[in-house]
């Protein structure tokens, strides 16, 4: 958090308390001797000042005997965020003499110091043609580097500026969010946090505009949009499409725990590092990851590079056991890996790392009509029949599906899923009938649900998923209980996390599990990631990255503990 390490430096400058600060093992501490009243109002200033964060995990005060921190400035990153609660007011909100001020100056954030050469230009009357444009036209582009000095290219749009995929939202009135979304505290509390993340939430049922399954929100992230949409949201608007590059941030929830799929591109990452790689460089997925002595530096690529490699959720285990500093431990791992560009295998590492790869998931037929197909020649054919026979029009839809680059992950199983049970819009696109099971699953009251079969087939070198067993269980169950989506999407899921939890006890008897390891962008997916949450971490510790994404840089971090030579 290079926001709290600049606040620590702040304080450190203080001069009517005798002041020492450290990190240490991720903490932020702030130590202060005075009287007991100054203390008191010092406390007060501390807790005004330091914005809550997705990765603020605990926060306390207590009686120390001596002081350990230090007089040296704390480093850190360079700050990102634009503006904070103390300036927020004063440039962001109609009623201030200072409202639209972009180049407002502020003691604690310095947001004013990333506005570019033509945002500092801004003024309230620009600002204010700016939304006027939008409302006439329906759109706003706004160049590279108007807003904020890295910002990209973006737009703001009133309309869907998505022709597939997840459309992202600019909430321009936070007050009205829960008559717009499901959202619970947590994760409002995200969205008003320093970072401004994007956060998945589901519409309200029946809502005349927000008609897709699933949507991802977030709050203004710099003072321009900041103050377009305050312009805007007296105009009655609550919120707007945004088509916006840099603000690639998403955060999933993992148990009580905020982490990242795909960290802010422009920023780079120090892991601290006590064992030694076995390379000393590594590029994957868009990534570099450098061996600095004590330390791992991870980048971002000018250009894509290595995109992807045989062994990515052993890169993905070796990263997650790097950032909890249990690489070369005699600790056995078990990594459950779905991501939804990449895959999804399930590998262990023994405690003499020795590597066992258990399952990979199926490469299921990329076309519709292979798929009927398959469906129709394997044991569930009569069933299936049954099905034609009441369900043609689906039938119809599900020939037509293309499953493309999703032909080997769980976003293609949930998009056959969602034909069978009629849901989704005319959109045949695979990550949108996706999110249109997720978001079903959502729907269902309770934990009880039919239990879909998972079944295991084995080859000669790993185990995978008798798919049409599965989706032949998904046919009984529909035939079986018309109208019972919700508990049938919400069952894939349960039983997806039940059948995980019954393997993991099987190597646990094998090997001995100390550790489970969740990565891939799949675990966005907040059903599937709380029930595996419930069945699997009720018996064992799980895992996972915070210093890196779950689905991005950390694959070129794990990479330097690969045994086999990269291939470039």
């Amino acid at each position: 958090m290079p926001l709290y390490a600049h606040l620590c430096n702040q304080y450190l400058k203080r001069e009517s308390f005798d002041i020492h600060i450290r990190h240490q093992a991720g903490c932020y501490f702030i130590e202060a001797e005075g009287e007991q009243a100054g203390l008191e109002r010092l406390a007060d200033d501390i807790a005004a000042d330091f914005l809550i964060s997705t990765w603020l995990t605990d926060s306390k005060i207590e009686l120390i005997d001596k002081l350990r921190g230090s007089k040296t400035p704390l480093p850190h990153a360079e700050l990102q965020h634009d503006y904070c609660q103390h300036c927020q007011p004063r440039l962001g909100e109609r009623q201030s003499p200072q409202f639209a001020r972009l180049d407002l100056a502020c003691d604690h954030c310095h947001g004013e110091q990333r506005l570019s050469p033509s945002g500092q230009g801004l003024t309230r009357s620009d600002l204010q043609a700016m939304a006027r444009r939008l409302l006439e036209s329906g759109c706003l582009n706004l160049p590279a580097g108007l807003l904020s000095s890295q910002a990209a290219a973006s737009q703001l749009s009133l309309r869907s500026v998505q022709p597939s995929g997840r459309e992202r939202l600019l909430i321009c009135n936070p007050g009205a969010l829960n008559s717009h979304f499901h959202l619970n505290d947590s994760q409002i509390l995200a969205l008003s946090s320093v970072e401004k993340p994007f956060i998945t939430a589901r519409p309200v049922a029946g809502h005349a505009k927000l008609t897709a399954p699933l949507y991802d929100l977030c709050f203004a992230r710099n003072r321009a949009l900041l103050v377009l949409a305050e312009l805007l949201r007296e105009e009655g608007v609550d919120w707007v499409y945004i088509d916006a590059p840099d603000l690639a941030t998403s955060l999933v929830q993992i148990g009580d725990h905020w982490v990242e799929v795909n960290p802010d591109k422009r920023v780079a990452v120090c892991l601290p590092c006590r064992v030694e790689p076995l390379h000393d460089d590594a590029e994957l997925a868009g990534y570099c990851a450098r061996w600095q002595r004590g330390s791992i530096r991870v980048e971002p690529l000018d250009s894509p590079g290595v995109i992807k490699h045989e062994s990515m959720s052993l890169c993905a285990l070796h990263s997650v056991n790097l950032e909890h500093q249990q690489l070369k431990r005699a600790d056995a791992s078990i990594i459950l890996y779905f991501s939804k560009t990449h895959g999804g295998q399930i590998d262990t590492l023994d405690s003499q790392q020795q590597v066992e790869h258990f399952f990979s998931l199926p490469v299921l037929p990329g076309r519709g009509e292979e798929i009927v197909a398959s469906l129709e020649q394997g044991r569930q054919g009569r069933i299936w029949q049954k099905f034609s026979q009441r369900y043609p029009e689906t039938v119809r839809r599900l020939q037509s599906l293309d499953l493309g680059q999703s032909s080997q992950t769980l976003s293609g199983l949930w998009a056959i899923a969602a034909v069978l049970l009629d849901l989704g819009s005319r959109s045949m696109a695979v990550a949108d009938l996706s999110d249109a099971l997720i978001a079903e699953a959502m729907r269902h009251q309770g934990t009880n649900s039919p239990r879909i079969d998972y079944p295991l087939v084995s080859n000669e070198t790993h185990s995978s998923l008798d798919w049409c067993k599965t989706l032949g269980t998904v046919i009984s169950f529909r035939l079986a209980e018309e109208g019972n989506s919700a508990k049938l999407a919400f069952g894939m899921m349960d039983s997806l996390a039940d059948f995980l939890s019954q393997w993991i006890e099987f190597f646990d008897n094998k090997i001995g599990i100390n550790t489970v390891v969740l990565a891939g962008s799949e675990f966005s997916n907040e059903v599937l990631t709380r029930r595996i949450t419930l069945r699997v971490g009720k018996n064992f510790p799980l895992k996972f990255n915070q210093l890196l994404g779950i689905d991005s840089n950390n694959y070129a971090a794990g990479a330097l503990y690969l045994h086999q030579r990269r291939r470039k």
